[in-house]
């Protein structure tokens, strides 16, 4: 399992460093953001993003109400 040697070799590393390199490290991954492929898509994130023509109708592409 790759998984259990991944676990393995952190805790081999960290096991190396003294408290304040660890926090330091720990600190350094927690600011570390996913990738957006992995994140749950918003539509909020694409408010300001999306730009429409000149001239293009995207009322009238709605279904009817």
């Amino acid at each position: 399992m790759p998984a259990t040697v991944l676990k393995e070799k952190a805790i081999g590393y960290f096991s190396a460093l003294d408290d304040r390199k660890a926090r330091m490290v720990i600190s350094y991954m927690e600011a570390i953001k996913a990738p957006s492929k992995d994140r749950k898509k918003n539509l909020g994130d694409l408010k300001g993003k999306i730009k429409f023509a000149d001239g293009y109708d995207y009322k009238a592409m709605r279904s009817s109400q």
